[in-house]
């Protein structure tokens, strides 16, 4: 990893003075962003009593920063004190109005994201508001702030009372919330990592949620023999787990090192440095997380360019069809015949070369002789095939630009080589490809593959769902 790459943290500030000072001194320790109350954390104000307004504005001038400032480095918190669902009838509706000018006020600074804390399952008004908001032209995310575990499960770690009421489960208070935000697009997870970490299942549920930052709390970090703070084990794998998903984080809390809040940021940087390269499956899989994809249509679309990229990337297929390669040639040719017996292979699809590719490297392992046919009916990929003909492979390989249907083979072949299987091993018409190709493959021929088999497996993908309820979704 790139020894100057730096994690994206914010930092959490209670109470804000100024805000042009504050982010100034925030930036030179190193943080990328602030969260700051939109309105002083102890301006209540009186909606439903008729009262007199109190003197003076509601909050800071939109002045105090460029407009390039409040769209990217500022993310607003909602005032505490706000309770959408109280009991008391009175304080909700105070709550409200004050939600709505809060939120009013952040939407007109254009801020990124605006933080609002779950305190518990009880969220239907906060839900409903929350939701008519998203439903408005507006272009912040709004972060949910919600603790990994209930603050009662802390105490649980420490009191192993069988009696004691069952502690509430946060991951339900999320559910219900997002639910009934019908799993809108812009809504996320701001989640506070605890102390205590929960079991792995209850970890791996939470990294299923759209989590967009985690936020991190002073006391959570220990300090090792030279004085610097360092995060327990567990935290670090957390963390690195947290890396993968590209989450940004929060440093909450007042430094407990003489060193200052500057080295809390270095040492998250410096996790953030050692953490794991992605393996070639989730290279592989880089950038389609959590979207749906229809499938292809090569016998009736010609495929792009960038499209056969994608393909070719897989780290698994074409190896293993390298070895299937490899071992029908060392089945149909005996070690004795090896130097004088050709066998026939046809690569029917080539597509840009993969197969044809496998095929020579198989032959040349299993040092038998090959004479390949790639057949393939997009003449676009066809160019493709016939420069690597003429660069690569010479006279060994036969480039053929048909339909696979269509074509008049000129001889037999020992070995059909395909990959006509797509997302459910028919959406690139296998069985209509290959029953027609089955004509020109020896009556002990081998296919690869010979046969296949498509799996369903139900999963739960509530951003899957909302675009699937999405009536614009619909119609694509």
């Amino acid at each position: 990893m790139d020894k100057n790459e730096t994690v994206s943290c914010g930092r959490d500030l209670g109470c804000v003075p100024n805000i042009e000072s504050s982010l100034n001194c925030v930036s030179q320790q190193g943080f990328d962003f602030v969260c700051v109350p939109i309105v002083h954390p102890r301006f209540e104000r009186e909606f439903v009593l008729s009262l007199p307004p109190r003197p003076g504005p509601l909050t800071r001038s939109d002045l105090c920063l460029r407009s390039s400032d409040w769209t990217v480095f500022i993310v607003g918190k909602l005032s505490p004190w706000i309770n959408l669902d109280s009991d008391l009838l009175d304080v909700r509706t105070n709550s409200e109005k004050a939600f709505t000018e809060e939120v009013k006020f952040a939407v007109h600074l254009s801020l990124p994201a605006i933080m609002m804390k779950l305190k518990s399952i009880r969220c239907t008004n906060l839900a409903r508001c929350v939701y008519q908001l998203l439903n408005t032209r507006m272009s912040a995310s709004v972060w949910i702030q919600i603790p990994m575990i209930s603050p009662k499960a802390c105490s649980d770690f420490i009191s192993s009372d069988k009696d004691e009421e069952q502690v509430e489960d946060t991951w339900e208070w999320w559910n219900i919330f997002r639910n009934l935000c019908d799993n809108h697009k812009s809504l996320g997870v701001a989640l506070e990592v605890s102390k205590e970490l929960p079991p792995d299942v209850e970890i791996d549920r939470w990294l299923g949620e759209p989590v967009k930052v985690g936020i991190l709390s002073t006391n959570l970090f220990l300090l090792n023999k030279k004085g610097y703070p360092v995060l327990p084990k567990a935290h670090q794998i957390f963390l690195s787990r947290l890396f993968k998903l590209n989450v940004q984080l929060v440093l909450t809390g007042s430094s407990k090192v003489d060193k200052g809040i500057q080295s809390y940021k270095l040492y998250l940087d410096h996790l953030y440095q050692l953490r794991e390269a992605n393996n070639n499956e989730e290279e592989f899989c880089k950038g389609y997380e959590d979207y749906l994809q229809c499938p292809l249509q090569p016998l009736m679309d010609n495929l792009e360019s960038q499209t056969y990229e994608v393909f070719e990337k897989d780290p698994v297929k074409y190896s293993q069809y390298q070895k299937a390669v490899y071992e029908a040639l060392i089945d149909r040719v005996p070690a004795a015949e090896s130097t004088t017996k050709i066998t026939v292979v046809m690569v029917v699809g080539a597509g840009r070369g993969p197969l044809v590719k496998a095929t020579l490297k198989a032959a040349s392992e299993a040092q038998r002789l090959v004479r390949i046919y790639a057949v393939e009916k997009n003449a676009n990929a066809v160019v493709t095939l016939r420069n690597l003909q003429l660069e690569e492979w010479g006279d060994s390989v036969t480039v053929v630009s048909c339909d696979m249907r269509k074509w008049q083979a000129p001889e037999k072949a020992d070995i059909m080589v395909s990959e006509l299987l797509g997302s459910f091993g028919d959406n690139e018409l296998s069985p209509e490809c290959l029953d027609g190709a089955q004509s020109f493959l020896k009556s002990d021929g081998i296919s690869i593959p010979c046969s296949y088999t498509s799996y369903i497996v139900p999963i739960s993908s509530p951003k899957l769902h909302a675009d699937l309820s999405n009536p614009d979704a619909k119609q694509k």
